[in-house]
């Protein structure tokens, strides 16, 4: 086979959901045949990231997209309907690259990962295309409106009305639409949609799970530079460990992700909070922990962060809409809590309760194991693009 890869962000390092989702993608379909990867990227920030995709992968094109070619983009989209994601990373250098590799090759597969490649896939519309919604973006930024005030509400009640119209209009374009999880594929509109499947993250499982004692350890992990990480991380230490350690005046905070931002920084020693950043070993420092606690209000699709705390065996406490996506249980797998208020009682109730402790989080991985293990998802892949070409 044939294969082009689409993505707006080099697939690497897998420090962020979406890069861990395209990473193991893009390496699935390499093993299909002869993969070619098209990334727009940043030289001077990706520099490191290109030399490994190039050494990795025979074929690669990146082009350069800088952010004052974007911001142009966005000034220029204002008086348009286009969201401004999907305008942000226009690039007619991107676009006579794809032009030409169409004019050369005759692709069996194209993938592109969101709906901000779209303009991009439609050119290979004569290929089979998968679409790679993952989440329902406009869900997002629907959710963030309430905690946005001013100039930004603004923008964001626009983006997300331009953002929900898109998703819609761009459903029938394409070979496949692949969406990351049952509320996602909901409230995109594409539940019953011919051409639209649930395709899940894939998360490592340890082989061998580490026995501590109970440390006094909570942690939370993701890019700390993303809004809905950021909120989730001052929550927990502004608001929700004030009243646990109280209490539980051993209890201890880690945040744990790579490229925290300034108001992340500024947690570190807060509340028994300590911001550790980017680690090596991400599961390590899960395993040296005794309770996930993931307070996400705004976020949209399947949080790998929550799947990797699962896997390790880790208790994970986190919000309705978190849980609802990982079709996960309350009280079975994990714990849901709906505001700062629940938060502190559940991991009160984790604490006075080791076997309930302990059960939970054997749960949470047994779920992991049977939905979002590497062999589930790679066994479901194939399925699909067997299916794909068969209709070819």
């Amino acid at each position: 086979m044939k294969i082009l890869f689409l993505t707006s962000r080099i697939p690497y390092p897998p420090d962020r959901g979406d890069k861990v989702r395209t990473l193991f993608l893009m390496r699935q379909l390499a093993s299909l045949g002869e993969l070619t990867l098209v990334s727009l990227v940043n030289s001077h920030t990706d520099k490191q990231a290109m030399k490994v995709m190039q050494e990795e992968i025979p074929e690669v094109r990146f082009v350069e997209h800088g952010l004052f070619q974007a911001m142009r983009n966005m000034l220029k989209n204002i008086f348009r309907k286009l969201p401004f994601q999907v305008a942000y990373y226009q690039n007619p250098k991107l676009k006579n690259l794809l032009t030409n590799l169409l004019a050369e090759n005759e692709y069996d597969l194209v993938y592109c990962h969101l709906i901000r490649m779209v303009p991009y896939a439609d050119l290979a519309r004569a290929s089979n295309v998968i679409l790679d919604y993952t989440d329902c973006i406009s869900l997002e930024y629907t959710r963030r409106l309430e905690h946005l005030k001013g100039l930004r509400k603004l923008f964001f009640t626009v983006e997300a009305k331009r953002t929900s119209d898109y998703e819609i209009q761009v459903a029938d374009h394409f070979s496949e639409n692949w969406v990351i999880s049952p509320v996602d594929i909901a409230h995109l509109g594409l539940k019953n949609h011919h051409r639209s499947v649930l395709m899940p993250n894939q998360v490592r499982i340890p082989e061998v799970l580490q026995e501590h004692e109970f440390a006094w350890r909570l942690i939370f992990t993701g890019n700390m530079s993303v809004p809905h990480n950021i909120m989730a991380a001052q929550n927990v230490c502004k608001k929700i460990m004030p009243a646990l350690i109280k209490k539980y005046p051993l209890l201890k905070f880690f945040i744990v992700g790579a490229e925290p931002s300034a108001e992340v920084k500024a947690l570190d020693n807060v509340n028994h909070t300590t911001v550790l950043g980017y680690v090596e070993d991400l599961y390590a420092e899960l395993m040296a922990s005794d309770i996930f606690i993931a307070p996400m209000y705004f976020s949209a699709g399947i949080q790998n962060k929550a799947l990797e705390a699962m896997a390790c065996g880790l208790p994970v406490i986190t919000t309705p809409n978190v849980a609802s996506s990982l079709d996960a249980n309350d009280e079975v797998e994990l714990l849901v809590a709906a505001d700062n208020y629940a938060f502190v009682q559940k991991v009160e109730q984790l604490i006075e309760n080791p076997e309930s402790l302990a059960q939970i989080g054997k749960s949470g991985q047994a779920l992991v194991r049977k939905k979002y293990s590497r062999d589930a998802v790679t066994e479901l892949i194939a399925e699909r693009i067997n299916h794909i070409m068969s209709l070819r």
